[in-house]
């Protein structure tokens, strides 16, 4: 029994995933816009951060949904935001790099643990504020289709490159002085 305990133990560590837990999604209304921030808890692979430190620009995308509920359909779609980042790291400075692709705005961190905690903390979405409007859904993923082609691929069925946080639906708080 202890040589399958010490086994256990041994193997655990390169086990770690890819994964993106939704946390929470704060929500602020004023009187024209509606601004959602979702938290997500990111752990990336071993295989992802070796790519990164090798120079490979990783894209992660970050998208929120504005829904106008429907009793007897799929809930109405209201609007739609995406942001875009791309994480790469500068071997001769030994910084990590975050590239918000819709603000073309660089930030740079000295380690990837930072940089992760900043892109899961500081994403905001800027809706125009819908009355109508009842719900959010927000999700977190990794995007393949933007690695080199070579690698590609190979990741399609890789569980180390499946960050996916999957859609997380959070019901919007009311403005003041609205009939339910």
């Amino acid at each position: 029994m202890n040589k399958s305990w010490l086994l256990c133990c041994l193997l655990l560590p390169g086990l770690l995933l890819a994964e993106a837990t939704h946390q929470q999604t704060h929500q602020q209304r004023t009187q024209t816009e509606l601004l959602i921030n979702p938290r997500f808890d990111l752990e990336i692979s071993d295989k992802i951060k070796e790519a990164i430190n090798n120079g490979i620009v990783i894209t992660f995308v970050m998208q929120a949904k504005l829904f106008k509920q429907v009793d007897w359909w799929f809930d109405d779609e209201i609007s739609s935001k995406i942001n875009t980042y791309q994480v790469r790291y500068f071997s001769l400075s030994r910084q990590y790099q975050l590239t918000h692709r819709g603000s073309d705005e660089k930030q740079s961190f000295v380690t990837l643990e930072q940089l992760l905690e900043h892109m899961s903390l500081q994403s905001q979405f800027r809706f125009t504020a819908f009355k109508q409007a009842t719900h959010v859904e927000t999700r977190f993923f990794l995007d393949k289709q933007a690695l080199p082609s070579t690698m590609q691929l190979p990741t399609v069925f890789d569980q180390d490159w499946n960050l996916n946080s999957d859609w997380q639906r959070t019901a919007l708080s009311q403005p003041p002085g609205s009939q339910p």
